[in-house]
């Protein structure tokens, strides 16, 4: 059975999680970041893969940038460059993989997204811009290639403890997040790559072109809270 998985962004906090998860059931894990090659840059994704010519039954796309900027501030480079990392170089290094799943009748495809698939928030349009497309994407890849065996579905983590959430949020933002979360915490990585397992694993067999919300409850009403 499938035991190769290729994890984008897999440096960062959550891809790190999920890479150390695969690895545990038995998976060869290829972690790429910025030093392997810039997803923004389909240069340097085909150099990357004219080297390494392995196949991959899982693809992960943890990798994202975040630039959070008021609109009037953004420039068109900030958003070239956001759908470019975010969206057309997890598509490029997808259809590289292609061949591969095609000729196995198998393959598991899954997107990192956001609730910023679905919602937004001042100073978020390039991300929101991204993930919105991914979202869009998901659904059509896994339309188009679930006839060759392969599932493609995204997880949307809410608030979650990585170095991006507290980069881009004050300690006094994090803690009204936390009060704003049925549970009253931050997400862990952890929580993320559990689903993730399930999603690429054997066991899962029938869930296709799905988005799966990991947020503590946020979404469905923790928000309201703050109204209280």
């Amino acid at each position: 059975m499938a035991k190769n998985a290729l994890i984008l962004g897999g440096n960062g906090d959550i891809g790190k999680s999920i890479s150390a998860k695969f690895r545990l059931n038995g998976f060869e894990v290829k972690q790429v970041g910025r030093r392997d090659f810039d997803l923004g840059n389909n240069q340097e994704i085909t150099k990357f893969f004219n080297k390494n010519h392995k196949e991959y039954d899982v693809l992960i796309h943890c990798a994202a940038v975040n630039i959070p900027k008021r609109f009037i501030d953004i420039s068109f480079e900030d958003l070239s460059y956001s759908v470019n990392v975010n969206v057309l170089g997890f598509l490029n290094v997808t259809k590289v993989l292609l061949k591969g799943w095609i000729k196995n009748n198998y393959g598991r495809v899954l997107v990192i997204s956001s609730l910023y698939g679905t919602t937004s928030r001042i100073d978020r349009l390039p991300y929101t811009l991204s993930k919105h497309a991914l979202n869009g994407v998901v659904k059509n890849l896994a339309i188009e290639l679930s006839g060759n065996g392969v599932l493609v579905n995204s997880i949307s983590p809410g608030y979650v403890d990585t170095k991006m959430t507290s980069s881009n949020n004050t300690e006094d933002q994090i803690k009204k997040i936390e009060q704003l979360i049925p549970l009253q915490r931050l997400g862990m990585p952890d929580d993320i790559a559990e689903i993730a397992y399930f999603l690429c694993s054997a066991k899962n067999t029938y869930i296709n072109g799905q988005n799966i919300v990991v947020d503590g409850g946020f979404s469905i009403g923790g928000f309201y809270s703050g109204l209280i």
